[in-house]
């Protein structure tokens, strides 16, 4: 097995330099590239040796040599190719950085306070790399403490509309004052909240905060209703009468949006 089993190939420089090749060169040109590099960057030069590595006859291999020959580099009874032999070579020095670094315990890591990319004692595989170029670690996010007591997560489920919900006075009051709307309006955009809600399946219909989920409600309503809009008396009994819950919102399913 070759003592580097990934063998890089640089499709851009091959084919700018292989496209008159036949398809049947190219699998022999392939064939031996990987011979070389499973045998450390090099084949013997033998013509039966090499027919069989690509699979063919010895004459036909040697045709096919000869089309090859400009990218070969013959070496004594060697065959190699440059930029294959570059690249085996170069990975060979990694391996054997990298096994250095193992032998020591592995790769320093320098203090992030020191300043140093790099600690001392390491071997680079990356001669580009600086050691002023530091990748500082993230600080831990501080807990945050409430004295008065423990907060609603912000993962928290929520929770549907109740079946037998009925609009708070209170946000029918808010409706009246806050959007001049009427009390029709409010009692009827009320009605279709609670049906449209309680037809929603799934997630969608889960909510944290339904009184503000009511008023981005109303506040579209009444963008899309001008004629909503009138005197709003509103006062102690203004739903009275009007099918609209007086429970205080306590009654409510809880939640927050």
């Amino acid at each position: 097995m070759s003592q580097a089993p990934s063998m890089p190939l640089y499709w851009d420089a091959y084919l700018a330099d292989t496209t008159h090749l036949s398809t049947e060169e190219h699998g022999a040109y392939f064939l031996l590239l990987g011979a070389m590099w499973r045998r450390n960057g090099s084949v013997p030069d033998d013509d039966r040796d090499n027919a069989r590595i690509v699979g063919l006859s010895v004459a036909k291999w040697r045709r096919i040599k000869a089309r090859l020959a400009p990218f070969l580099t013959f070496e004594g009874d060697e065959i190699s190719q440059k930029k294959l032999r570059e690249t085996w070579e170069i990975t060979q020095e990694k391996i054997e950085k990298n096994r250095q670094n193992g032998a020591r315990g592995g790769r320093p890591v320098s203090k992030k306070s020191n300043g140093l990319g790099l600690a001392n004692g390491s071997v680079s595989d990356n001669p580009n790399k600086k050691r002023n170029e530091t990748i500082p670690e993230p600080d831990p996010e501080p807990e945050e403490k409430d004295p008065s007591g423990p907060k609603k997560k912000s993962g928290s489920k929520g929770a549907r509309l109740s079946e037998d919900w009925a609009l708070p006075d209170e946000w029918a009051t808010w409706a009246m004052t806050e959007l001049g709307v009427t009390r029709a309006f409010v009692r009827a955009e009320a009605e279709v909240f609670r049906d449209y809600w309680l037809g929603v399946a799934g997630q969608k219909g889960v909510k944290l905060d339904w009184q503000a989920t009511w008023r981005n409600w109303m506040r579209r309503a009444a963008s899309r209703n001008p004629g909503a809009r009138g005197p709003a008396a509103v006062g102690q009994d203004t739903f009275q009468g009007l099918g609209i819950d007086s429970r205080p919102i306590q009654a409510l399913p809880p939640g927050g949006m």
